[in-house]
């Protein structure tokens, strides 16, 4: 869950502007509330930033640049992980996300079921 929000786990690697300083980072979570992601620079709660990334969906990769505020962030081994609540979505982000959420959802159940099998 991120923002109360259905979530799935997203290793992908994602762009960070912030007003003066671009980094590169790693997209870690998603949902249609907003993104958690890994970055070498921290950010202030509040601070207003651009994400860029792909992500896989709707049958092709789709480049996403969504723009959203920190809501917290904390240190990791790897520098800094902070949780980025999005401002409004466009009808096709929110489309886009939705169906990459559903695609992890049908991948999850696809194990369990896989898993039943296994050790029935």
């Amino acid at each position: 869950m991120l923002f109360n929000s259905l979530s799935a786990s997203a290793d992908r690697n994602a762009t960070i502007k912030g007003h003066t300083v671009t980094v590169q980072g790693r997209l870690k979570e998603i949902s249609i509330k907003g993104v958690a992601v890994e970055s070498s620079k921290n950010a202030s709660v509040g601070t207003r930033l651009e994400v860029i990334f792909e992500l896989p969906a709707l049958e092709r990769f789709n480049q996403m640049t969504l723009f959203g505020h920190v809501r917290s962030s904390h240190n990791t081994a790897n520098g800094y992980f902070l949780t980025i609540e999005f401002e409004e979505l466009a009808k096709r982000d929110y489309d886009i996300i939705e169906d990459f959420l559903a695609y992890k959802e049908r991948l999850k159940e696809l194990g369990r079921q896989l898993h039943r099998k296994a050790n029935s």
